[in-house]
């Protein structure tokens, strides 16, 4: 009977510290497991890293923990949002989703570039299209210089690197996917076109249905 007791203790004392972690501990638990034992103290570092930079730069992160919007991250004009990250295979890809958009945010509030889907003329697609892609080349190239920098900050073996911090071939390539990219991005056009004319509002793509539908979802990721 004792046994029992002390055993419904120890796993209600687990569950409440499981629900006082915020949605990045338990994501960076996940990819702790798979560290060997002599490096998981290093996800702890890169948790504080994480922290540091959205809360020093005032960025704000919401967490998606289940979707099928199409996309693992996305800035929007009030937050940034991360999608289905437990979802994701490795902590470089995590890394690299979170990075890519902050630079996002960076892009248009810091460096006061135009919003293409906002502030370009929707029937130039050309000149849209041109500007959308030059920003997310800049992004895939400061999420992947991120990754590289907490490597090497970490002084992680090249062994260790390569599997849990390796990026998808889709993210690896992803300079090379501008066909599928403009693509899909026609497509978003196309639908907010569509919007504008049935006299519905489009502000930001948080107006999208791919992103709206999904706002009121949304929560705190740290």
């Amino acid at each position: 009977m004792k046994d029992l007791i002390k055993k419904i203790i120890k796993e209600t004392i687990q569950d409440n510290e499981q629900i006082q972690q915020s949605h990045l501990d338990r994501l960076l638990d996940g990819f702790k497991s798979k560290f060997p034992e002599e490096l998981k103290s290093k996800v702890d570092i890169i948790r504080k890293f994480v922290v540091d930079y959205i809360q020093d730069h005032n960025f704000t992160v919401k967490f998606l923990n289940s979707c099928s919007a199409g996309f693992s991250g996305v800035r929007t004009k009030d937050q940034i949002i991360i999608c289905s990250p437990t979802s994701i295979g490795t902590l470089g890809d995590f890394l690299y989703t979170v990075f890519h958009e902050i630079r996002h945010e960076e892009q248009i509030r810091d460096l006061k570039m135009d919003n293409p889907l906002v502030e370009y003329d929707l029937d130039d697609f050309e000149a849209l299209s041109e500007k959308y892609w030059e920003m997310e080349l800049d992004a895939d190239r400061f999420a992947k210089e991120m990754v590289a920098k907490i490597i090497m900050k970490l002084q992680i073996p090249l062994v260790d690197a390569k599997s849990n911090f390796r990026l998808s071939p889709y993210i690896e390539q992803y300079p090379s996917m501008s066909k599928m990219v403009i693509g899909s991005l026609q497509q978003i056009v196309m639908s907010i076109k569509e919007i504008k004319k049935s006299g519905g509002q489009f502000e930001d793509i948080q107006d999208h249905p791919m992103v709206k539908r999904f706002i009121d979802k949304l929560e705190n990721f740290i």
